[in-house]
């Protein structure tokens, strides 16, 4: 006899479709940056896609990814099964139809279809938060401290979606806590995951719970402040100024907790491992150690922001640093450990190579010289066009606008890696995935 559970595929659709707007939102988004000097001889419709960008990328990409990763980890960290996998797909086709009707209306502004996008999301969002927080209820034998963080991820995924829907987003829409509140639902849920099963890939030990402790309240005072700056801003405290210190203590002192910049003595660890799990464990450490780098530096970006509020360079890196630098890297971190018991097949890590990484890394370097070399003269000097439309700036907008695409690049690289990689699991006696690591 065995207490093997069989996890329900319910996850698949999620990510599957989360990949596919990922790649439709970053193609979009990197033709608007192409055009977003009007240096580029594009269609003038392009220049209005940035709403539609933003929507595939957080509304569609990131809300999905979110959704099936906690259907499928929240479960197995209890090992249980889902509480309903009817239910889960319902979610799906509700979050899925909300997409379509805000794409609709994005680009067709005549159409107004508000009211059923604001069913038909806050339905699926409100199925998604009661099956996990009913599947919360059960606590864990270990590391129970990842509840609370899953916890807060549901609070802010249901808050600043109540947020958008409700009209607040029409006066919000640039602003950059706004978008910070929208990336800190995903940041909640890594922090919920990597406490549980950092430490252990990193050299089987327990993370450490006080800098946990630590890091949750400073999130939880993050989340507070930026709602209060959503509805009333900076008016009565300096909310802005609160939501970005708390949000960077509570990423460094998480980093501490996990080990992502060591901390342990690895070295018996590096001398007896060799081949795949060599392989595997360089893989998390070097994912973790600058994917937290380019969070905490992303942070920092936005406490600039908070203080010279008109350099636009800030605000730009400050989205990009979070959600590719730190966000993306960890998706690339987990996506070969989970996808295994969703697809049936083992990923081999001998075989994932460093490029997508190289990629991302130059294509963010790319962006922030072109953030100090034309976004800068160009948002400061708005009332003369000058720079934008120089012959030399021209050439080099062409030139910068290729970040974009090597993100795509970089994406498309890690999915052929991933295809190649893969073998037939195999199997204990009794149907357990041996090479399952969550």
């Amino acid at each position: 006899m065995t207490n093997t559970i069989n996890y329900s595929p319910v996850s698949k659709p999620f990510i599957i479709t989360a990949v596919i707007l990922l790649f439709i939102g970053s193609s979009i988004g990197s033709v608007w940056m192409m055009s977003i000097f009007g240096t580029a001889a594009l269609p003038k419709w392009i220049h209005g896609t940035s709403q539609l960008h933003k929507m595939l990328q957080m509304d569609g990409f990131l809300t999905l990814l979110i959704m099936g990763i906690g259907y499928m980890i929240v479960p197995r960290f209890r090992n249980i099964q889902l509480a309903s996998a009817k239910l889960a797909y319902t979610s799906f086709l509700l979050i899925l139809a909300s997409l379509v009707l805000q794409s609709i209306q994005t680009v067709d502004s005549s159409k107004n279809l508000s009211l059923w996008i604001m069913v038909s999301r806050i339905s699926g969002l409100t199925v998604f938060t009661i099956i996990v927080l009913w599947t919360l209820r059960i606590r864990p034998k270990l590391l129970g401290l990842s509840d609370y963080f899953i916890f807060l991820c549901l609070v802010a995924l249901m808050a600043v979606n109540a947020i958008d829907l409700s009209g607040y987003r029409y006066f919000f829409t640039n602003s950059l806590i706004h978008i910070q509140l929208w990336l800190l639902f995903p940041i909640l849920m890594i922090f919920g995951i990597e406490y549980k099963t950092l430490p252990s890939f990193l050299g089987f030990i327990r993370p450490r719970k006080t800098s946990a402790i630590f890091s949750l309240v400073c999130i939880s005072i993050c989340m507070v402040s930026g709602l209060g700056y959503i509805i009333i801003a900076d008016r009565l405290l300096p909310f802005s100024i609160i939501f970005n210190i708390t949000l960077f203590a509570s990423a460094l002192t998480f980093a501490s907790a996990i080990y992502a910049f060591g901390g342990f003595d690895n070295r018996e660890i590096l001398r007896l491992i060799k081949g795949e799990k060599k392989a595997r464990y360089s893989f998390i450490v070097i994912h973790v150690k600058i994917s937290f780098l380019f969070l905490l530096t992303g942070i920092s970006m936005a406490f600039l922001y908070s203080l010279v509020y008109q350099y636009f360079i800030f605000y730009d890196l400050v989205i990009h640093s979070i959600a590719i630098g730190f966000i993306g890297l960890t998706i690339a971190l987990y996506l070969p450990l989970m996808l295994p018991p969703i697809i049936g097949k083992v990923i081999r890590f001998t075989s994932l190579k460093k490029i997508p990484l190289f990629l991302i890394i130059i294509s963010l370097s790319i962006r922030t010289i072109a953030d100090f070399i034309i976004a800068q003269p160009f948002y400061a000097y708005s009332s003369s066009f000058g720079y934008a439309h120089s012959s030399s700036l021209r050439m080099l907008t062409y030139f910068f606008g290729l970040s974009g695409w090597l993100i795509i690049a970089a994406m498309l690289v890690f999915v052929i890696m991933i295809h190649k990689s893969m073998n037939e699991v195999a199997t204990m006696p009794g149907g357990s995935n041996t090479t399952n690591p969550l």
